[in-house]
């Protein structure tokens, strides 16, 4: 059977056209390209050397929520992945920074949390509610609350590692502490288990932990923080969880939004 050359043609610009489209729609789903859309989008900028993402689910977020990553993490770090873009997902923005990378909490890395919250309230058009933190996350977080970063309504720890001078289980971690407070020991108002009393009591606080974590033991951080924060009448809350420190039950991607959507709308 012969076929008409101008069928051949027709068929041809339809089967390209096809392919453009499906080319194009996961661009403008996703926001990727920073046009004029309203759906997700992704805004980066760098703030003092460091660089600084913001993730957006729309015009209208609920807050923001700023991320500290572990050792180890990046800019990039799970905020991409479905434990934190779930939060996005569910209606709110999620900023996170370098952390001048294995800072443990150190003196730039307090200064990287107070420009980040700045520039995401900005870009955002909303205030920070919940600070979320990870293993040497909440060492940077809890370090910022107590050298007089605003403090939010609500702050979330994933396996807190918070005594400095008690890490030599974690991989590498003593060498990393040591350089990131300059080769010295770490100065005493930069342990945070040593300064848990001075922690906002106005805040919210949420720990997710386990007994069996290898790296992190549990009664030298967990322990110490609940117990020392409940006795100064904050309201915090624990989650205990089980397995090493890189086990999976860690990332409660449904409990982390609970937690986010209780922490929203008011003026703190």
């Amino acid at each position: 059977m012969r076929i008409r050359r101008s069928a051949v043609v027709s068929a041809v610009v339809v089967v390209l056209g096809v392919a453009a489209a499906l080319v194009v729609a996961p661009m403008l789903s996703t926001g990727a390209n920073g046009g004029g859309e309203k759906g997700p989008t992704t805004v980066r900028s760098t703030l003092a050397g460091q660089s600084v993402r913001l993730s957006l689910p729309g015009p209208e977020p609920k807050g923001v929520v700023v991320w500290f990553h572990g050792q180890g993490g990046n800019v990039n770090d799970r905020v991409d992945g479905p434990w934190l873009d779930a939060l996005r997902r569910n209606g709110w923005a999620v900023a996170s920074s370098e952390f001048h990378s294995q800072s443990w909490g150190n003196a730039a890395s307090t200064k990287d949390t107070r420009l980040l919250v700045d520039w995401a309230e900005k870009q955002a058009g909303a205030k920070v509610r919940l600070w979320v933190s990870g293993s040497m996350g909440a060492s940077i977080a809890l370090n910022a609350l107590t050298h007089g970063v605003r403090a939010p309504a609500c702050w979330y720890g994933v396996k807190p590692a918070l005594d400095l001078t008690r890490m030599e289980k974690v991989p590498g971690g003593p060498g990393y502490i040591r350089r990131a407070y300059g080769g010295g020991p770490v100065p005493a108002d930069r342990n945070p288990i040593a300064n848990v009393d001075r922690l906002p009591t106005e805040t919210r606080y949420r720990v997710v932990s386990s007994k069996q974590d290898e790296w992190v033991d549990y009664a030298e951080n967990t322990r110490p923080l609940v117990d020392q924060l409940r006795g100064r009448g904050a309201d915090i809350s624990l989650l205990d969880v089980k397995g090493g420190h890189a086990d999976p039950s860690h990332w409660n991607a449904r409990d982390l939004v609970a937690y986010a959507d209780s922490c929203a709308g008011g003026n703190a």
